[in-house]
């Protein structure tokens, strides 16, 4: 990567880290990088930044890149997943963000005890009730939580949410401020329970105030990437 691009890329850490700083308040949080579409070039750029946890959206397009990113690189799958996707990534990913069904946790339940593994995985909460958005509402979050505390080879580490794409900031807000009602409830019982992931570049710093303890941040470390953008904030 020529130099030029890689203080570009720290500059942008650098003011999202502060101002995400800012937000959380002296509560720690981790920052996510969403590589979707960056290069293994720039990938590998990102320890040198002090970001060790990335995410794909794609299994396909985390397949193709793999081989060449930087191990030190911790490998998160953030979007949704495909059941027939799961055996590609179950001996590689440190945390699945985006189980939304039952159907979804055993198919990985079943993939991590045949590869003696304990997938860990985040549980999709929608508050807001989009319908174009993964997720169960939190009427239904406590079923789905108790029948995958069933499932041999399954740990849930805690929730994950995606807030409307809106300008309404009080939304938001009451979104966030939801999942993180439900995440609460979990971990009261729960000591397992210790990650909330909500929050990315455009609502990150709410998310923070909300409660999230890891942020996933693509345009604002990268740069716009034109057409992928809108469906990111869709949930595609």
């Amino acid at each position: 990567m020529e130099s030029e691009e890689f203080e570009r890329l720290m500059e942008r850490v650098q003011a999202a880290r502060e101002r995400l700083d800012r937000a959380a308040q002296g509560r720690p949080y981790t920052l996510l990088a969403a590589t979707k579409t960056q290069n293994v070039d720039m990938i590998n750029q990102l320890p040198a930044c002090g970001i060790y946890d990335y995410g794909e959206n794609r299994v396909q397009e985390w397949v193709e890149k793999q081989e060449g990113i930087d191990k030190s690189l911790r490998f998160h799958h953030i979007g949704r997943l495909q059941s027939n996707k799961i055996k590609y990534i179950i001996n590689h990913v440190v945390l699945i963000h985006s189980v939304d069904r039952l159907e979804l946790a055993q198919q990985i339940s079943r993939l991590a005890v045949k590869n003696g593994r304990c997938a860990q995985v985040l549980l999709q909460v929608n508050p807001a009730h989009e319908e174009q958005k993964g997720g169960v509402s939190p009427q239904e979050l406590p079923q789905l939580y108790e029948s995958c505390l069933a499932l041999e080879g399954l740990r849930v580490r805690g929730l994950m949410c995606m807030a409307p794409n809106t300008q309404d900031e009080a939304l938001v807000h009451k979104t966030f401020a939801a999942a993180r009602a439900c995440f609460d409830a979990l971990a009261a019982q729960d000591e397992q329970i210790r990650v909330l992931s909500m929050g990315m570049s455009q609502d990150a710093a709410i998310a923070l105030e909300e409660g999230s303890t890891l942020v996933r941040l693509g345009t604002s470390l990268f740069g716009r990437r034109e057409g992928y953008d809108n469906m990111a904030r869709e949930g595609k």
